[in-house]
């Protein structure tokens, strides 16, 4: 199945459209160097987060407080868009963030799914706490000045959030501006849950969009969502900075956000077992090594 480019936020107040106020310069002619900002508020008037629903990197850290401190992303792995039919890298930039987190991020950095590692802010000269994005395709020019003397983060194709991104249940829209953003597409739902079994590994699957992969890779092909609830452990592995648990044929990352991973209960007689079983295996092997001498 596709992966789909969610908008990257748990709540949507775009508080400027691209074609409002100071955005206007940054792409009229459009032509010349231009992109289409969009101004992002979050819940309300404190600092909300930049939350990863796709895999990303930090390309480049670059500004100053005068200027406002930005990050320029791109998504680690092609992904759907509304505006294409093609999967592609999906660009990003993000302005406005205060020193405190900006200072935190380094280039070729990775933001898992689900982390939340930068938050809106006020550097240059915000009037308050917000994100100022743009969101790209294609080539990418260079951080330059058009012909309505706006610096601009210029790419061959500049899109609107509504064309970048789609939304699903993670997404709380407070205030879209009027942009129509498309729901990402039905995927099937998969796995089916068992009873809670205090006597076997079991994680508890705990959001409705939770990605069942066929192998425990990012580019591993998409299942659909997991079901809500209990499932038997029957693998475990290491991969791509995630941890992966393997439930009915089927591959989880984990993160403490979607799942909870509940291991058996041990009785005081199987504690005491163990440790009988693994003296005795240390006892064996002492013999054994005499016997060699």
């Amino acid at each position: 199945m596709k992966e789909y480019a969610i908008y990257p936020f748990d709540y949507m107040r775009i508080t400027q459209r691209h074609d409002e106020g100071n955005h206007l310069a940054h792409w009229k002619p459009d032509a010349n160097y231009s992109d289409k900002p969009w101004d992002e508020a979050g819940k309300d008037g404190g600092r909300d987060y930049f939350v990863a629903k796709n895999e990303y990197k930090i390309v480049e850290k670059l500004g100053s407080q005068s200027s406002g401190y930005s990050a320029r992303l791109e998504t680690a792995h092609k992904v759907y868009i509304p505006y294409k039919e093609d999967d592609v890298i999906l660009e990003v930039t993000v302005t406005h963030l205060n020193y405190d987190d900006w200072s935190k991020l380094s280039n070729g950095q990775v933001i898992k799914v689900g982390q939340k590692l930068f938050r809106e802010g006020t550097s240059g000269q915000a009037s308050g706490n917000h994100f100022h994005i743009t969101a790209n395709i294609g080539k990418y020019y260079g951080f330059l000045k058009n012909s309505n003397g706006k610096w601009c983060f210029t790419y061959e194709k500049s899109l609107l959030p509504d064309e970048a991104y789609y939304v699903d249940g993670s997404v709380n829209i407070m205030d879209a501006k009027g942009y129509k953003f498309k729901e990402v597409p039905k995927m099937e739902k998969v796995g089916k849950p068992v009873e809670r079994n205090t006597k076997v590994d079991q994680l508890k699957v705990k959001v409705p969009e939770l990605r069942a992969r066929k192998e425990p890779s990012l580019n591993g092909e998409i299942l659909g969502y997991m079901n809500e609830g209990y499932y038997n452990i029957d693998g475990k592995t290491e991969a791509d900075g995630y941890t992966w648990y393997k439930v009915q044929d089927m591959w989880i990352a984990y993160n403490k956000d979607w799942e909870d991973i509940l291991p058996k209960e041990v009785t005081p007689e199987e504690i005491q077992k163990e440790y009988i079983d693994r003296v005795l295996e240390q006892i064996k092997n002492f013999l054994y090594q005499q016997i060699e001498r």
